[in-house]
């Protein structure tokens, strides 16, 4: 599974709070703990108060941005960033600039406007106060150079990020990942490595690392990773989860499948995702599409390659509308390992629904997309020659 960056912080954790008083401030500082607290309906109405009493506070608007970005609400996000901008060299107006050219990048990428989320994010670099910000943007940035499929300029910026702060653990998971998406795997191996010994307790790098030692065939440094992890003394919740699933990897999948059901009950939805595997490595594609649906639904962590499972599951239910509409939502993920199966799905499942036209049109884009596969030229052919007996 594609492991990303992970969500940055966005809202209060990177504001230099200035001393105040007064009602304005107190409202600010109740949106402040609601921002923290996930009531982000609260922390809105707080906001909003704040700025009825100053309307002139930049650090409100970017607040209230962030909350809207937390609520799904982009357009309202960029709106209050914008509001925070201010043409002045004044020190705080810069910094408070920055922060919210970040934000408006952030609503952009939330939307998927990955030009517009460049254009802010690089705007934002520009300054050179509050340099502190420049890991948080750069990765941001680097995540939206691979949503458009620039992995070479994502690869250069995670350089960038990682010549300035060498102990950036999510810069080298991060690059890691890109360099095993291109191929390079040794490289892919000591960023993995490089990520382990800042943060040996994150155990998913270790999955990371197992996926690269697949590709170079090393089988017995495959175990042992599996084995520290199966180890573990004491686990709390979230190491029953790991262990769950290297457990699954080992293919202990009765014992794995205990194990995950009990995390997954205990908030751990990314969970689900193993289960409907082990499903439907036993072809019981009816449970393995719920435990799909269930992790794309649940609050975890989310890929294309559930929503490729899941498609799968469903033409193997004959349910091809539905398959459809399922891979074209993982499309829309722009994930770099699942996108080229998902596109070639899309007309698997039209042949299946007997749509031949738009089977050809959607053979047309993948041959565009991935000249090289072979497979594309006979489904070409055979579609070419279906459309011709159906004139």
């Amino acid at each position: 599974m594609r492991m990303r960056f992970g969500r940055m912080v966005i809202g209060a954790g990177l504001i230099f709070l200035l001393a105040g008083c007064g009602k304005a401030e107190e409202h600010f500082e109740q949106g402040l703990a609601s921002f923290r607290a996930e009531d982000y309906e609260t922390a809105l109405l707080y906001f909003s108060q704040a700025l009825d009493e100053n309307p002139n506070k930049a650090e409100y608007y970017i607040e209230q941005g962030h909350t809207y970005v937390a609520l799904g609400r982009q357009e309202e996000a960029r709106t209050a960033f914008e509001a925070a901008i201010v043409e002045q060299e004044l020190t705080l107006t810069r910094q408070n600039n920055k922060r919210a050219e970040r934000g408006i990048g952030i609503a952009y990428y939330e939307e998927g406007k990955y030009s517009e989320a460049k254009e802010y994010f690089s705007k934002a670099l520009e300054e050179e106060l509050l340099p502190e910000l420049n890991a948080d943007i750069r990765m941001y940035l680097a995540d939206t150079l691979e949503c458009e499929g620039e992995y070479a300029a994502a690869i250069a910026m995670y350089d960038t990020l990682l010549a300035e702060q060498k102990d950036y653990a999510a810069g080298y998971r991060a690059r890691a990942y890109m360099s095993y998406v291109l191929g390079d795997y040794e490289k892919s191996l000591a960023d993995y490595d490089a990520a382990i010994a800042l943060t040996p307790e994150d155990f998913d790098l270790y999955f990371g690392k197992y996926n690269v030692l697949d590709k170079l065939g090393k089988t017995e440094e495959q175990l042992e990773l599996l084995r520290v992890i199966t180890s573990i003394e004491n686990p709390t919740p979230e190491d029953a989860y790991f262990i769950a699933k290297a457990q699954y990897f080992s293919g202990e999948y009765d014992t794995a499948l205990t194990g995950l059901f009990a995390v997954a009950e205990n908030g751990y939805d990314d969970a689900y995702y193993y289960i409907g595997e082990i499903y439907h490595k036993r072809s019981n594609y009816g449970e393995a599409g719920y435990h799909y649906q269930q992790y794309i639904d649940g609050s975890g962590a989310k890929d294309a390659a559930a929503y490729n499972q899941l498609g799968i599951c469903l033409m193997k239910q004959e349910r091809f509308a539905e398959a459809l509409d399922v891979i074209r939502a993982g499309q829309k993920l722009s994930d770099p390992l699942c996108g080229k199966q998902l596109l070639f799905n899309e007309v698997v499942v039209y042949e299946k629904m007997g749509e031949f036209d738009a089977a050809y049109e959607a053979a047309v884009t993948y041959r565009n997309h991935y000249p090289e596969d072979s497979r594309i030229r006979k489904e070409l052919e055979f579609l070419a020659g279906r459309i011709r007996e159906d004139a």
